[in-house]
């Protein structure tokens, strides 16, 4: 075989290498996190949930989106290449852990009540009972504040229900979340108070360290197409309003 031949042949497998790493199917894990990741089965699976989709979409790139236990998905998308997490808080503690792709969205933490609002630390501290999800960061955040008056409520369904029968005196939770749980319940959210923020979350599309930058530059492009046509902030609204 002459040197041109074998030029050639090294070319072209190097070449479909290269198609083969960027062509490898993208799975992006999640799971049912109120209003932002509801369920593939669901007419209406989540804000996060639509916004990666038309994402995929708009950027001619392949992803099956996987629902499992959070804790799960943390651990498969650390340890397994050309994997998606989403919708991520981003913190100093997990910012060496994955590769950060793009924010989805930023969203308050409050303290959402009934009947007059609640705007800070101190004053939930007067407070009977509190609402907060189970093993949540939020549960965490407010013991560790020294706070005692924490009711563990196991879904958001039931953080909801909590409070629109008056049975705590306030809720815990995302601005965006305590608006869509009280009306996926069958509550008017119009009866709900939202306090002033106690801090800013941002919630991010994250991945394996090691996941394709240019890929990676692609989903971001195509987030912030939408968010220039409208198309974002129709899929927000849709789920708030």
């Amino acid at each position: 075989m002459t040197r041109k031949w074998i030029a050639l042949l090294s070319l072209v497998g190097s070449l479909c290498v290269g198609t083969a790493t960027t062509a490898q199917p993208i799975t992006a894990y999640t799971a049912v996190l109120p209003p932002f990741t509801l369920g593939t089965e669901k007419e209406m699976p989540g804000i996060s949930h639509e916004i990666l989709t038309e994402m995929a979409n708009r950027a001619g790139v392949k992803i099956t989106i996987e629902y499992v236990p959070w804790k799960r998905a943390q651990v498969f998308v650390q340890e397994t290449p050309n994997t998606l997490l989403f919708t991520a808080g981003r913190s100093a503690a997990r910012e060496p852990l994955y590769h950060w792709v793009t924010e989805f969205l930023t969203t308050d933490e409050i303290f959402a009540t009934t009947s007059a609002p609640v705007n800070s630390i101190d004053e939930a501290r007067q407070l009977s009972q509190i609402a907060v999800l189970d093993g949540s960061p939020k549960q965490k955040q407010l013991s560790a504040l020294g706070l005692t008056n924490i009711y563990s409520a196991t879904t958001t369904s039931a953080a909801a229900r909590l409070l629109g029968s008056n049975r705590v005196d306030a809720w815990y939770t995302f601005d965006h979340r305590v608006l869509h749980a009280m009306k996926a319940e069958g509550l008017d959210p119009k009866s709900v108070t939202i306090g002033a923020p106690i801090q800013t979350s941002s919630l991010w599309l994250a991945a394996h360290l090691e996941f394709d930058k240019e890929v990676s530059e692609t989903l971001t492009n195509a987030l912030e197409e939408m968010r220039r046509d409208g198309s974002y902030e129709a899929i927000v609204t849709k789920y708030l309003n």
